[in-house]
């Protein structure tokens, strides 16, 4: 299964958001749309940033917004949020484009996500597709 099969039908493009928090709860609407989790887990999501700070951008304009596994997790999935103005976490950081909203639903069940998402992440010329892509159908030609 690849990366266009997992996400599905769980891809979102915006012009514009103003803050992270709001980024996340967008991102992760697909998920709740899909019965793959509860609202609790988009709240332990924001509430980890708040209190560990931006860790979950893995490389520039690219983070991956997730919790621990849960209640709050039916089913591990994931969903794209593309930004096209780009989102800042903190003052400190460079905007974020892709939001990439991982649930897991046990400490195994989503590694095989992680592995086809890692093997975009360490593809600069494709991680520079996505984040100029400007649509839906361009987000899903480019993965």
């Amino acid at each position: 299964m690849g990366i266009k099969d997992i996400l599905g039908d769980k891809i979102q493009v915006v012009e514009k958001i103003e803050t992270w928090e709001k980024a996340i709860e967008i991102g992760a609407q697909p998920l709740i749309n899909s019965g793959k989790i509860k609202f609790g887990y988009v709240k332990s999501m924001i509430e980890n940033i708040k209190n560990l700070g931006p860790y979950i951008i893995l490389i520039p304009g690219v983070a991956m917004p997730h919790a621990r596994p849960d209640e709050n997790v039916l089913e591990s999935s994931l969903s794209l949020l593309k930004v096209n103005e780009g989102v800042k976490f903190s003052e400190n950081t460079d905007k974020v484009y892709l939001l990439f909203c991982l649930a897991a639903k046990d400490s195994s069940s989503h590694i095989e996500i992680i592995e086809k998402l890692a093997d975009i992440l360490g593809d600069e010329e494709k991680i520079e597709k996505l984040i100029t892509s400007k649509t839906i159908g361009e987000l899903k030609n480019n993965l």
